[in-house]
């Protein structure tokens, strides 16, 4: 009986060993790391990379492209203020943040001129948009846009906004975190400047990483919490035992969360055995599942809209994207429908002109083009890649070869 009994705790424990490593720390070694990943070189692909290189496409998250208007628009705020002033990478020095904040640039995609530069310029924000301390200043990361008609094009914006007391004046980011907000602004194709639309601020998002606007003329967006807090120990775990959500924001402001990753699927929760498996196999990982919790959401990143009407969600740190539907008769929560394992660290994902979802996942192991990477824009029209990087000082124009 006492072997009986050391055979049962021996079995108990490497069942928990084995279910602590798939659930917790596989992800992050093999897809975060990439622990016996083998990386390719760029000339591998069907594609020739080139650098556009400018001091105001520095540190550009996130781009979209207008494929009517053949316009790039890019969210740039400098690399060394991106590097000190990032929430999302637990970078909250405000001192170091870019004197005159982000920039929304545009290129001219089918004009790069004499100076490959594609007519760059600025769009500047315009009406009654306020700051953080009363200027017009804009701290970008991620964004999505919609084109309501022929002429205009509404922008909804992740705002790093710095922390403010009651006189107006920053305050330490290091106590309480940013202050972020989602922006909506609205342009007229062939402008230089934004009109200012509306601010939506919410306890429902704190580390707010990318939006998806619903496009059904309510003004309502989805967007992701890449994180579980702001600041703090419980934000350290976040990576092994997941943290962060997809809010829901209508267009009249509320906001709720959508979806956590830690939702009951009541058909997991009676114990069923297979054929090939041990009669108490079922009861064994029932018993296990209340000693080790179901993740949440591990670092669910730059989510979009699909033409199909789908949410896609990629995560950094498992690899996968999860596909959901928006269930607006269920308070407009959203329900996981399938699941994409693509096994490497995903950040934003972007439909193109065709429906096809397009996911930076073309490697570089010398960095001779491509580095940190973080947002690919296919252009359906040419063939071509427009790629950006959160940090780098530059975007990337990629040719196919014929």
């Amino acid at each position: 009986m006492a072997f009986m009994s050391k055979a049962v705790l021996l079995a108990l424990v490497v069942a928990w060993g084995a279910s602590f490593y798939q659930i917790y720390l596989k992800d992050l070694l093999v897809v975060t790391f990439g622990v016996g990943r083998v990386m390719q070189d760029i000339d591998e692909f069907p594609y020739s990379c080139r650098r556009v290189e400018h001091p105001r496409l520095e540190a550009c998250e996130d781009i979209w492209l207008d494929d009517k208007g053949r316009t790039l628009y890019a969210a740039c705020a400098g690399t060394s203020g991106r590097m000190a002033w990032n929430q999302a990478m637990n970078q909250v020095n405000v001192t170091g943040r870019r004197v005159g904040g982000s920039e929304l640039i545009a290129l001219d995609i089918d004009n790069p001129g004499a100076d490959g530069l594609f007519n760059l310029r600025s769009i500047k924000p315009t009406g009654n948009y306020r700051g953080a301390t009363g200027n017009m200043d804009l701290d970008l990361l991620g964004f999505d846009a919609l084109t309501l008609d022929d002429d205009t094009i509404q922008f909804y914006f992740v705002n790093q906004r710095p922390p403010v007391g009651p006189s107006n004046d920053i305050i330490d980011a290091f106590k309480t975190g940013d202050n972020s907000t989602i922006e909506v602004f609205e342009m007229k194709r062939d402008q230089e400047t934004m009109h200012y639309t509306r601010t939506v601020f919410s306890s429902e998002i704190w580390t707010p990483n990318r939006v998806a606007a619903l496009g059904d003329g309510s003004g309502a967006f989805l967007v992701t919490n890449d994180h579980s807090v702001k600041l703090g120990l419980r934000r350290e775990f976040d990576y092994f035992i997941g943290g962060g959500n997809v809010a829901y924001c209508s267009g009249t402001g509320p906001c709720h969360s959508a979806y956590s990753g830690n939702e009951v699927d009541e058909s997991t929760l009676k114990p069923t055995a297979t054929p090939d498996s041990p009669s108490y196999m079922p009861y064994l990982k029932q018993a296990l599942s209340f000693i080790i919790p179901r993740p949440n959401l591990k670092f669910p990143n730059g989510l979009t809209r699909g033409l199909d009407g789908l949410y896609y969600v990629p995560s950094a740190i498992d690899g996968q994207v999860r596909v959901f539907a928006l269930e607006p008769q269920n308070n407009n929560t959203l329900r996981l429908i399938d699941t994409i394992h693509v096994g490497m660290p995903l950040d934003n994902i972007s439909p193109d002109a065709n429906g096809d979802l397009v996911e930076k996942v073309i490697e570089d192991k010398e960095s001779k083009v491509l580095s940190g990477s973080t947002t690919v824009r296919h252009d359906v029209k040419t063939g071509r890649l427009f790629v950006s990087a959160a940090v780098h000082p530059f975007i990337v124009v990629c040719e196919p070869r014929e």
